[in-house]
């Protein structure tokens, strides 16, 4: 089009940003692909399931029943990829579609980090174990925080069937979309009963999914028994799994980025193989937490430049299989709230979102996820806000291009007593009530208060006055008695 006639056939669509940065080429993602079915096909994994066992046997796996090694054919992990949903949707507690999620391409959501034994108590500014009001309070919060989208139980409780009880203080304090975790110590089916009687029944949870399993394989190539009880309970279910390793590199996979991928690769598509066979269908997502081992402290470590690299990687490999795509940011390796934390948390929420990854967890997970803080929680939200609004892009549109006002504004004026500007200021430009843009005086006569001391009082705030809607009191009687027949039966349950 040239210059004169540039004006016609304006667009008058919104011009975002593209997300999925790519860091690999086709060749090498089929390179990666192709290495990770060798893998699967000469070196195995070892399943510790039986029934897993079985099902790959029989769907023509070499399984060596000694060791318990299942050597998986590269015809069986094209079927399972084909089996696979593109989409995964989960959905707003008590039908409040409001809080729907569609985990699929370009669509980036955000949760927080998970099973942090100690709690940065925002009341005292101490380290302290946790406990269940504090996954209460952590769902409340992400309850009225706009920018986190679904709720990861945040904190372990310290008690004998740790994950229902995650389960439980979250279904009551969040109308958003949660996600449970498996820690191997009872059946999980007890997870599904406790959101059936929330969703209103086992078909409406089928329909309306408002939970996400998260259990992981072991590093490597190790799909322990436990786990895939868990990833099988919830494939027959079909309700959303993230089944998903988070290794060490130069620990638990090879050291060199490309050999992480690829056997991280076949612990996830091995997993998936083993869904699928269980039933077709079922809905789950792909994803990988490799992060570096540290040589010189012997700790695994998040937010390193290894780490977002591995983020992006990842992300592109999810894309390669069409799948879902779980994904991290917002934790830091610092102990308390400071440079280095918010440095580590705003670059990796920065490249998850780029990654174009579909669900990012770990938001206010420090110290190695041993300790979480609902202020990084709130930081979170805040740069999650920042970004999205930067990512939004341009809209191009007469109006927009506002030729009459700048016509009739003219050289020397000011656009601050236009209507346009009065109908446009607040959907162009970002507003936060947490960053100070105040002049020094004003800032001082406020209080001279850092950013720190606002996210603080903001924490606060909403943990003393949010009240997410309450569930009816049917549901929450039925939840006590489910909770109670758990604590004396953890694994007998009929599987939903």
């Amino acid at each position: 089009m040239s210059y004169s006639d540039s004006s016609a056939g304006r667009t008058h669509m919104r011009s975002r940003i593209a997300l999925g940065i790519e860091v690999l080429s086709h060749d090498d993602l089929y390179n990666i692909h192709e290495a990770t079915l060798e893998v699967l096909e000469r070196t195995g994994v070892r399943v510790d399931s039986e029934e897993a066992r079985l099902m790959l046997q029989k769907a023509g796996a070499n399984v060596d029943l000694k060791n318990r090694v299942v050597k998986i054919p590269s015809h069986l992990v094209k079927w399972a990829l084909g089996k696979a949903p593109r989409s995964m949707f989960l959905a707003g507690r008590s039908g409040n579609k409001k809080y729907d999620m569609r985990l699929e391409r370009n669509r980036v959501y955000f949760t927080m980090g998970e099973a942090n034994l100690y709690a940065f108590d925002v009341e005292t500014n101490e380290r302290r174990p946790s406990t269940k009001k504090d996954i209460a309070d952590a769902a409340r919060l992400a309850d009225a925080l706009p920018s986190i989208d679904h709720v990861h139980p945040m904190f372990a409780y310290r008690t004998t069937n740790i994950g229902l009880h995650e389960l439980d203080a979250m279904l009551r304090n969040t109308e958003k979309p949660v996600t449970c975790q498996d820690y191997g110590e009872m059946d999980v089916a007890h997870y599904t009963r406790l959101a059936a009687a929330v969703a209103g029944g086992e078909d409406e949870l089928r329909a309306r999914p408002n939970i996400l399993l998260y259990c992981e394989p072991v590093s490597p190539l190790t799909h322990a028994d436990s786990h895939i009880r868990g990833l099988l309970t919830f494939a027959k279910a079909r309700v959303p799994v993230v089944y998903i390793p988070c290794p060490s590199s130069g620990a638990t996979t090879p050291v060199t980025l490309a050999g992480a991928l690829t056997q991280s690769n076949a612990e996830v598509l091995s997993g998936i193989v083993i869904a699928q066979l269980a039933s077709p269908g079922a809905p789950m997502m792909y994803g990988s937490i490799v992060a570096p081992f540290d040589m010189r402290t012997l700790n695994r470590c998040v937010s390193t430049p290894q780490y977002l690299l591995n983020t992006l990687a990842i992300a592109e490999l999810g894309r390669y299989y069409e799948l879902p795509i779980f994904s991290q940011g917002g934790a830091t390796l610092s102990k308390v709230l400071d440079f280095q934390a918010m440095i580590e948390a705003s670059l990796s929420l920065t490249f998850a979102f780029l990654s174009g990854a579909n669900l990012v967890h770990d938001s206010g997970n420090m110290e190695f996820g041993l300790t979480g803080s609902l202020e990084l929680v709130t930081i979170a939200d805040e740069i999650v806000s920042m970004i999205r609004h930067t990512l939004s892009g341009f809209e191009i549109t007469d109006e927009t291009l506002a030729l009459d006002v700048i016509s009739k504004v003219g050289p020397g004026g000011n656009y601050l007593n236009q209507i346009h500007t009065k109908q446009w200021f607040k959907r162009e430009q970002w507003y936060s009530d947490l960053m100070d843009r105040w002049g020094r005086d004003t800032w001082v006569s406020k209080g001279s208060k850092t950013y720190q001391q606002r996210v603080r009082e903001k924490t606060l705030q909403i943990l003393k006055d949010h009240i997410p809607e309450p569930l009816p009191k049917g549901v929450i009687s039925e939840m006590d008695k489910i909770i109670r027949e758990a604590e004396k039966n953890p694994g007998g349950v009929k599987h939903v």
